[in-house]
């Protein structure tokens, strides 16, 4: 990752700066915002701007020129993000600039437009089913994102050292947004399908040690090779599962690893859990983004159209019985 910062980076006057930016986040955070300023840098150097000398209405230039460019709402959100933070670090590092281009309020593109969509009860049970019956790999990994919370990347990028235990309950150390450690608890049927998944590797007969620096690190989830698994591979896995389980073209079609989250929050959150816990539990800073996650009150059960159908339906009834 490093040589190709320096590589792609305009000048070299930023890209040690940018190289040691990325390498404070998770590696799949670093490859989404690496994009985001590597293009940002360009975009400047194409206009002899200086990146340091920048201001909030070059960074909205850039936005609209992005815009113009045919670049998803999505895209140039994220773009911004990373060229936001990035000029966070600096200013935590004592870089000087003049000011942060990517803080503008007015004509900021929306990141999502569209909430992530949750499961339903019912929709989780059959899923769950399905992933036991697909293999061991399979049931350890969706068990674990449904019953967790967990980032994808959290998952996936956690070591089987990383398993351990807090008073009694299991537990996965993992490494959150931010560089941030965090742990999650694991329900006694989700650690059951990891070790019966470690079970079937060579490579984990035997459990972490109770040490640091003991054996290498090994990862929980790899492919057939050895390889960590790749989230992009997962997403199709998760869509063959939920045509499986019977879901609805429409689900399928948006269904991912996020989808396992927004569902941990919004059953939590319809069970009557307190949105602190839930906050804690899904490794949120804010408990704004955990409410943002939350489907319960969309809930098509709740929807005021069935009572319409019920008020109609007795209107009928009434119609129907009355003296001629």
């Amino acid at each position: 990752m490093t040589d190709l910062v320096v590589r792609t980076v305009p000048g070299d006057h930023l890209a040690r700066h940018v190289t040691a930016y990325l390498h404070t986040l998770t590696e799949r955070t670093a490859k989404t915002y690496r994009y985001g300023i590597v293009a940002w840098l360009h975009w400047c150097a194409a206009n002899n701007l200086d990146p340091l000398n920048a201001v909030p209405a070059h960074g909205q230039l850039w936005a609209t020129t992005m815009r113009d460019q045919g670049l998803a709402d999505g895209t140039r959100a994220n773009r911004l993000s990373a060229v936001r933070s990035f000029y966070e670090w600096l200013d935590e590092q004592d870089v000087p600039f003049r000011k942060n281009p990517a803080k503008f309020k007015t004509g900021r593109p929306k990141a999502n437009p569209r909430p992530t969509p949750a499961l339903s009860a019912e929709q989780l049970a059959a899923l769950l089913d399905v992933a036991d019956a697909d293999g061991p790999r399979t049931a350890a990994i969706v068990h674990t994102l449904a019953t967790t919370g967990l980032r994808v990347a959290e998952l996936l990028g956690a070591d089987i050292e990383d398993l351990g235990e807090d008073q009694g309950h299991h537990m996965l150390h993992v490494m959150g947004k931010g560089r941030r450690r965090r742990s999650a608890l694991l329900l006694p049927t989700t650690y059951q399908r990891i070790t019966a998944y470690l079970a079937t590797r060579k490579d984990a007969t035997n459990l972490p040690a109770m040490y640091a620096g003991a054996r290498p690190r090994r990862p929980l989830i790899v492919t057939d090779t050895g390889r960590r698994v790749d989230a992009r591979n997962l997403r199709g896995v998760l869509q063959r599962l939920g045509k499986t389980a019977g879901f609805p073209e429409s689900t399928i079609r948006r269904f991912g690893p996020h989808v396992l989250r927004a569902t941990f929050v919004t059953l939590n959150l319809a069970a009557g859990k307190d949105l602190r816990v839930v906050q804690y539990a899904v490794g949120h800073a804010n408990p704004t983004t955990t409410e943002g996650y939350d489907r319960s009150h969309l809930s098509p059960d709740q929807h005021p159209a069935y009572a319409l159908m019920g008020v109609l339906a007795a209107a009928r009834a009434r119609t129907t019985t009355a003296p001629r």
